[in-house]
């Protein structure tokens, strides 16, 4: 199975790219309230659930999907608090 570091990268490269995309068509304080918490947390489900499809089995998806659901929390707790030491919140 690919990492769960890998799978944190990749939801949040991918969800910086669809945020930008959002947010030329949608209200920016929207996009950043509402849209991008539910991004990364469906992205990380779904990648994770993926990748355990993939290298493990179907029988793996379940507990692969729950556990991306709490690596997309970890992802948007680090990124929170990574604006917030920089003053960028």
């Amino acid at each position: 199975m690919i990492s769960e570091i890998t799978v944190i990268g990749v939801v949040m490269v991918l969800v910086g790219l669809i945020r930008s995309a959002l947010e030329r068509v949608l209200p920016p304080p929207v996009v950043k309230q509402y849209i991008v918490p539910l991004l990364v947390l469906g992205l990380a489900a779904v990648f994770n659930a993926l990748n355990a499809w993939v290298f493990v089995g179907p029988t793996a998806v379940k507990e692969a999907l729950v556990r991306g659901i709490e690596l997309g929390a970890q992802a948007a707790g680090i990124y929170s608090l990574g604006k917030a030491v920089l003053g960028k919140s």
